[in-house]
């Protein structure tokens, strides 16, 4: 078995793992590349992933960093597996990229042609690249294990990050041998609402885990409630405006609740 690290290795954005054995090909989330210096060109290049050679497709949960590349697979004949939120929260994302980077293109094309500059700019992807994807789309539940392709087993266990989001168990047959891989995905607090916690790692040979926030101790999440109910009462006191800057999937919807 071979896996190879495509993205977030080194850095936050870009998830994605290519699995190989002696009779499959899988990738697990095939995610964008996002912040300074993660123009089209980086997400561009997909190499070696090689579409129509993939046996599977795989997905953690539907934020853009872990699923905004797969438009870009074009050609893609085998199935994308992942949990049934996923599978809708992933088609909204992606659609929503595709509509933000056709305006974003047609508004530098507009530009370059009044700057009398040559050559166009194009989307990364458009929407039309979109619904192919959907279409590959498979939604299972938690816990359900599925034969993703040969001598490949996956399931899906919650990872408690957002609606869908699940750490993937894989089991490897080969060469007469099992062998257990665990990609955690983003995980999610303990003790928070609307989500569940994070189901614990299941006994592997090996593990990917996410280290966003490794290296530092989280503040109980009622301490951080509580700041914000003073400075929310403190602005209604005072008759003032609150802006609050959110993650529109995850984070706006645990605001709204509290």
């Amino acid at each position: 078995m071979k896996i190879t690290l495509l993205g977030a290795a080194g850095e936050v954005t870009g998830s994605g793992y290519l699995v190989e054995t002696a009779r499959a090909r899988v990738l697990v989330d095939f995610g964008m590349f996002q912040g300074r210096g993660s123009g089209n060109g980086k997400n561009a290049e997909i190499d070696p992933v090689v579409p129509h050679r993939l046996d599977a497709v795989v997905l953690t949960h539907a934020h853009l960093d872990h699923v905004g590349r797969l438009p870009l697979l074009r050609g893609l004949q085998c199935a994308i597996h992942a949990t049934r939120p996923t599978c809708e929260l992933a088609e909204l994302i992606m659609m929503d990229s595709a509509r933000i980077q056709e305006g974003d293109a047609a508004r530098e094309n507009r530009w370059r042609e009044r700057a009398g500059e040559e050559g166009e700019v194009k989307p990364l992807y458009t929407a039309d690249d979109v619904k192919p994807v959907v279409e590959r789309f498979r939604g299972y539940a938690y816990g359900e294990e599925v034969e993703v392709a040969s001598g490949v087993v996956v399931q899906f266990q919650d990872a408690g990050h957002i609606l869908g989001s699940s750490s993937i168990l894989m089991k490897v047959r080969e060469d007469g041998q099992e062998r257990r891989v665990v990609f955690s995905g983003d995980l999610g607090q303990s003790c928070m609402p609307i989500l569940r916690d994070p189901v614990p790692c299941p006994p592997a040979d090996l593990v990917f885990l996410e280290s966003t926030y490794g290296d530092r101790n989280h503040r109980p999440a009622d301490q951080t409630l509580a700041e914000l109910k003073g400075i929310l009462e403190q602005s209604a006191w005072q008759k003032r405006k609150v802006l609050v800057p959110s993650f529109a999937i995850g984070r706006a919807q645990l605001l709204l609740h509290v």
